[in-house]
């Protein structure tokens, strides 16, 4: 299975469509814009590369793969930047959830193998319509444009959302309308992301700690087993995870809350570290193709990301405390022998 995070697969065919609780259906092969997914096009495009443009396009595409974000998500966590991360979790996980959703309603295939560059990343049995990589990018880039402060950063999340879109074409694993699909819905993503932020914000911080955060794992999960889509059912679980997490913490992260300084690029490398190894951990688990398991998974994968990170950084802490003082101790034990052998 091809989850967003790390890129697993064992998909080698592609598989039917085994549970649909909803009852939605699929709409493979019916293309809505065939002029914008013209084969042949590709295939010419792919005879037009130029070498410098290779390397930057492949740059863009791995700058805008799913566990990029993910990674960037626990970075924030652990450098304490958790309005900003739970920010673009906001954004990111339900991009996800629909792309992978619509993905796996609609089943358009990629591109012919030979449109495509030898060395882009292409899932097996991955779906191409709606791009993925598009509407994160394009969702990603609108929050950084019209959120953030500094100009520097708006200009980074235009980057962002023209830059990646434009190189899943280029390489060949995507046809334009693929792209222009994805960032329409990057788009909507943002809009209703915006719309429902304030009375989300608000039941949370009225809702007492600890149900809430049970009641949100519940609907996610919920969500989950009617998507009847692995590759949705994990954002779900990541959601209920982080939401368990925040609540578990709350403690343990008032007493970490500090003013970093120097250290906060070590503490943001600290949740990359962590969200690859809980990563890494759930392989086993992801292989098992079921909703269920792809809740667990993105579940233990929120949960590392705000309440794991915030032990290990509560550990460090902790260790270097007690470091200093075993140093202030043996200065003491130095300073006191000194006295003693003038005193002699």
């Amino acid at each position: 299975m091809h989850l967003p995070l790390l890129h697993i697969s064992d998909r080698q065919i592609v598989q039917p469509l085994l549970k649909d609780p909803l009852g939605i259906g699929q709409l493979e092969g019916t293309d809505f814009i065939p002029w914008l997914a013209d084969p042949v096009d590709a295939v010419d495009r792919s005879s037009r590369r130029i070498p410098s443009l290779d390397v930057a396009s492949l740059l863009a595409a791995a700058i805008g793969s799913e566990v990029m974000y993910f990674a960037l998500i626990g970075a924030l966590f652990s450098a304490y930047d958790r309005h900003e991360a739970l920010n673009i979790s906001g954004v990111i996980l339900p991009s996800v959830v629909i792309n992978q959703f619509t993905k796996a309603r609609l089943r358009f295939p990629r591109p012919p193998s030979e449109a495509r560059h030898p060395y882009a990343f292409v899932a097996p049995g991955d779906f191409t319509f709606p791009s993925g990589h598009a509407q994160n990018a394009v969702a990603l880039g609108m929050y950084l444009a019209f959120r953030s402060p500094q100009k520097w950063m708006k200009l980074v999340g235009l980057t962002l959302a023209s830059s990646i879109p434009l190189s899943r074409v280029y390489l060949g694993v995507h046809y334009p309308r693929d792209v222009l699909a994805g960032a329409m819905l990057g788009v909507s993503t943002v809009l209703g992301a915006k719309s429902v932020e304030k009375p989300l914000i608000n039941w949370w911080h009225s809702s007492p700690r600890g149900p809430r955060s049970f009641s949100l794992a519940c609907a996610a999960t919920i969500l989950a087993v009617l998507s009847g889509t692995p590759l949705a059912a994990f954002p779900l679980g990541v959601a209920g995870g982080m939401a368990v997490g925040h609540d578990c913490s709350w403690k343990l992260r008032k007493a970490v809350d500090t003013r970093l300084g120097r250290t906060r690029a070590l503490h943001m490398v600290t949740g990359m570290v962590v969200t690859f190894g809980v990563g890494l951990a759930i392989r086993p688990l992801v292989r098992r193709e079921t909703t269920i398991a792809g809740v667990v998974a993105g579940t233990l994968v929120g949960l590392g990301q705000t309440l794991g990170i915030p032990l290990m950084n509560d550990f460090a802490r902790r260790f270097s405390l007690l470091r200093k003082r075993s140093q202030r101790r043996r200065q003491r034990v130095r300073q006191a022998s000194r006295s003693r052998g003038d005193r002699i």
